[in-house]
This record gives structure tokens, sequence and C-alpha cells, in this order.
């Protein structure tokens, strides 16, 4: 069999045996036993700026009984494009008593530079993605381009992230049409079956209406799109979430550290207070340094959230104990993105109607076009 009539996951994270063809012997001269050698033995493993790849590990001899192989070299590093080799005969060799994986382990280690993150290794194994993926890079899916007034036009993306109900990737090509979008920048995708059962991946690039900034101003609107998100978790009321959430400012509950100049005439403040009987309720104290305001982050089991809210009014009895101030999300993102606990998203009003913003969707938003209606007066 070849590598086209087996397809990547034939020899993608296994070793394989690569019967030799000119391609192949070019790169294993350098090998004990080449000479002899009609085949290769091989382990593939992707690259995603590569492809497809087959590091080779020892020269081989194939005959009718099976296989044997030479000693491998762990001082060089000879590598196999599939392209290279997509119509030569493969078989993969089964490693169940891991005799492979122990003799070639210093050349296995040498791989895991290439290693995926959990969610893109599970993109891979999603089949569904089959008829979109590109052959040889595998990560790389045809999405299809949608906007009003345009044909709809295919692009590749690089898959990045994997959400609950879309994919995260990069637009690998600047389209032909003006869809407002360009090479390089991210998108969310869908999947989608046709009426005729074939499977299609797309993205909506419909600019969406127009809205002022009176109307996000307490919340309301960001508010009600989260709700109706939440009762029907479909694309178009996620991303109506998104864009809202793009052009909105939210509430930052923060904890106000004092320097410990400030602290220290604080503390004695209360401490005359107190044996005097009386409180401190009321009083006014004015620091005389800057005063630091640290965002507040919500733990979940072993994931922490970063916390904004829609008003003042949604934090409840929990903002009580913080200092608010109010900041444009896109002002959020990076305080975020960079906080020491290293957040698993932003969660907004949290102890009401929740939506998680994730961490791997930060940059979609801040690459989201405004709906913010600017007025003729702004233009001229």
């Amino acid at each position: 069999m070849t590598f086209k009539e087996t397809g990547f996951r034939a020899v993608y994270h296994n070793f394989v045996v690569v019967k030799n063809n000119e391609n192949v012997e070019k790169v294993i001269d350098d090998f004990p036993g080449a000479e002899d050698a009609n085949a290769v033995l091989t382990y593939g493993y992707y690259d995603r700026e590569a492809g497809l790849t087959l590091e080779i590990l020892a020269a081989a001899i194939v005959s009718d009984n099976g296989y044997k192989y030479a000693k491998g070299r762990d001082d060089i590093s000879m590598k196999l494009r599939i392209g290279a080799v997509e119509e030569t005969e493969i078989f993969v060799c089964s490693d169940e008593d891991g005799k492979l994986s122990q003799t070639f382990a210093d050349k296995l280690d040498m791989l895991k530079t290439y290693d995926a993150s959990e969610d893109i290794e599970k993109t891979r194994e999603m089949m569904f993605l089959d008829p979109c993926r590109h052959e040889w890079y595998i990560d790389d899916i045809m999405v299809r381009l949608m906007k009003d007034g345009l044909q709809a036009e295919g692009c590749w993306v690089r898959i990045t992230g994997l959400a609950e109900h879309y994919f995260v990737g990069t637009l690998l090509n600047e389209p032909d049409q003006n869809f407002g979008w360009h090479e390089g920048e991210t998108v969310a995708f869908f999947v989608h079956k046709t009426d005729d059962d074939k499977i299609i991946c797309y993205t909506d690039m419909n600019p969406s209406a127009k809205v002022t900034e009176e109307d996000l101003a307490d919340g309301s609107m960001l508010r009600e799109a989260v709700k109706k998100f939440n009762e029907e978790r479909n694309e178009p009321n996620f991303l109506d979430v998104l864009e809202i959430l793009r052009d909105s400012y939210v509430w930052v509950p923060c904890n106000a550290i004092l320097s410990d100049e400030d602290n220290a005439r604080f503390q004695k403040m209360m401490e005359e207070k107190d044996n005097n009987g009386e409180s401190i309720v009321g009083e006014e104290f004015s620091t005389r340094d800057q005063v630091r305001l640290v965002p507040d982050i919500l733990q979940n089991g072993e994931d922490f959230f970063f916390p904004i809210f829609s008003s003042e009014e949604e934090m409840g009895e929990y903002g009580d104990h913080f200092s608010k101030i109010q900041k444009h999300i896109l002002e959020v993102i990076p305080l975020a993105r960079n906080n020491e606990k290293n957040v698993t998203g932003i969660v907004l009003d949290a102890f009401s109607n929740p939506f998680v913003l994730e961490s791997k969707i930060f940059d979609i938003v801040e690459g989201m076009k405004s709906r913010i209606e600017v007025s003729k007066d702004t233009e001229e």
C-alpha cells in the first residue's frame, strides 16, 4: 500500500517502513547498511510548517519474511517529507512490545519539540474534518468565507485552537475578494453538513447590525445577548455575544494595595479608633502614595478566571469587598492574558448569567471590527 491509499493516520506517530525510491536513496548514504538496503525504517510526525514528515531511523531490508533494520544514528537527523514518498510502498510496523521505541528513544525524544497542544491533537483525531483537511498539512482546513454580495471563497485556515462550538485558526492566504479579513488574521469557523450530506467548514463574515455607545452604556444589551446564547447555543448567538463584548466597557473588581507607608498610617488610624472605642465607618483616609489596583481572580477547581461584570449591580455582595474600575474590554484582555495565574479565560457576570471568553480566542475578539456606528459629525 502507499501513503495515498492509507492517509495520514497510518503514518502519524507510527513506525513506518518505506521502500526505496530516488528520494529515499539520496538521504540514506550516511546510515549503516545503506549499500544493501531496499527500504528505510522511519517514524511519522507532524511539522506545522513543513507538513507530514518521516524521520529516518535506520536503513532496512524488506523481504517476503518481513523486514530487518540496521543500526541507526543519533548524531544526524534525516527527514522525508510525505510528498517525496506519497506514491511509494509503505507498511506500518507494530511496536506492541515497545522494542522499537526503546531502541530509538533518543531520536524520538528529539521529535517531542513538534508535539502539539492537547486541543490541536484532538482536532487531528476528528475524522469528520478530513474532507476539508489538506492531505499533507493536517492542521490546514479549507474554509469557505461567506459574505452577502460576494461569492463564497475557499481559503486555507491553520487550526490554532478548539472551543466548544467552533474552531479557531489563522488565514493562510489573502482572499481574492474584499471580505474585510486578511492573511494572518484569526477567524472562528464552524462545521456544517449540507443537504447532500457533504461536510463543509465556513466562517460568516457578514457585518452585523450597528450599535451606538448609548446602546451599550448600561450593559443590558450585552446581558441580553448572553442570555440568548445560554438559552440557544448556536453560532449566530455566540458571535453576537463576541461582537457586543468587543465594543463594551465592563467593570473589574480590584484589590486596593497601599504602599508600606500608607498602610502603616492606615493601621495606626484603625488602632487609635479602636482604642478610643470609635468606629472607622465613615472616616476618610487620604493616601500619600499611588494606590495599586490589582484585579481579583476567581478559581474553579484547577482553573483560574478573570472576572468582569456588565454593570456594578451584577457584582452583588461580592462587589462589596472590592474597589471597582470600568475599562474597555480591549484594555481588559491584555490584563487577563498577562496575569500571573495563567487564566483559562475571562468570565462575565459569574454570579448571575455567566459567559466565559476562553483565552484561546482573546485574539479573535481583539481582531473583530467594531459595530459602533460612527456619527457623521465624527466622520467629518
